[in-house]
């Protein structure tokens, strides 16, 4: 999701297939979603979904340099932070709460699941989830 990522890295800066590029995990109450989005002209549609199996795969089989996961945990933990930052934002945070019967530790705890995370659990998460065969595309458009 931040300007840096790999994703925005490859199709965006290297490739220049797109202006913007954007990933997000939506977390439902028994199950959760990865969405990867982006705008990009017909003519490298299939590209830019090959370039963006081809950043999964990396997921699957190279650890994240610690540089680099510093830099994800950081802005994560920033995001959520702006997600906080006004009466209105925080009430939601609170009625995720309820709505979803957690407990008051959950956004400590979540902000600690952040900053625990390793290059290794990384993977295996990419291994366990983001097998190619279980992800579906959506194309919207002329190609």
């Amino acid at each position: 999701g931040y300007f840096g990522s790999r994703l925005m890295t490859n199709i965006r800066e290297e490739k220049g297939y797109t202006y913007g590029i954007f990933s997000h995990i939506f977390a439902l109450r028994h199950e959760s979603f990865l969405m990867i989005g982006t705008d990009v002209m017909g003519e490298y549609t299939f590209q830019t979904i090959e370039e963006v199996y081809k950043e999964i795969a990396r997921l699957r089989t190279e650890p994240v340099p610690a540089d680099e996961l510093e830099t994800v945990k950081s802005y994560m933990i920033g995001a959520f932070l702006n997600d906080i930052s006004t009466p209105f934002a925080l009430a939601d945070k609170f009625k995720a709460i309820y709505q979803y019967g957690l407990d008051y530790t959950y956004y400590t705890r979540y902000i600690d699941e952040i900053n625990s995370i390793t290059p290794e659990r990384l993977m295996q998460l990419a291994i366990e989830y983001l097998q190619e065969d279980k992800l579906v595309e959506v194309i919207c458009g002329d190609v």
